[in-house]
């Protein structure tokens, strides 16, 4: 028992208040929290979208931005600031995309058109994937210009172009 206690010392540390690192990491801890509840009462309530798919979409554009600017620089592209806010008017444009799509899906469902909205859900979802996919494809894309080539995303966008293939045949029949 003695030696369970031993290993378990760290958790008096770690509740501490008098100790100024540990005021330091609860106020981070605090702040921290406060914006992950912000951003998923936000994506849920305005998107239509869990806080980690949202997290999930920003953390991709970001990556496809990154990667887009050091590919640039490796081919010795100069970086355009409109390309720089072109990223913002695109992300705004997503999530415009999303929050129309879930305001249908709350006007249709308010005025008794309750049995539009399994179809609605799937298509919101839809546009969710569709939109991850065009940024993951670029992120892929911007890899290959830094001469790196990763099978797995063109993995997905097969599955991806399947799939929507097979949609677009039951929406055609």
């Amino acid at each position: 028992m003695k030696e369970v206690m031993e290993h378990l010392a760290f958790l008096t540390r770690l509740f501490d208040f008098s100790d100024m690192k540990v005021k330091i990491a609860s106020f981070y801890g605090v702040i921290a929290s406060t914006l992950l509840t912000m951003v998923s009462t936000f994506s849920v309530s305005i998107l239509g979208i869990s806080g980690g798919l949202f997290l999930l979409l920003f953390t991709i554009m970001i990556t496809d931005y990154i990667t887009g600017l050091r590919a640039s620089k490796k081919e010795g592209l100069q970086f355009i600031s409109k390309k720089g806010l072109g990223w913002v008017f695109k992300f705004g444009s997503y999530l415009m995309v999303l929050s129309v799509s879930l305001s249908l899906r709350k006007e249709l469902a308010a005025n008794g058109f309750d049995w539009m909205e399994v179809p609605l859900i799937a298509i919101h979802f839809y546009i969710l994937v569709h939109i991850l996919m065009w940024e993951l494809k670029s992120v892929d894309e911007n890899f290959k210009r830094l001469g790196h080539e990763f099978k797995v995303l063109g993995l997905i966008t097969s599955i991806f172009l399947i799939v929507q293939d097979t949609l677009k045949k039951k929406i055609e029949k």
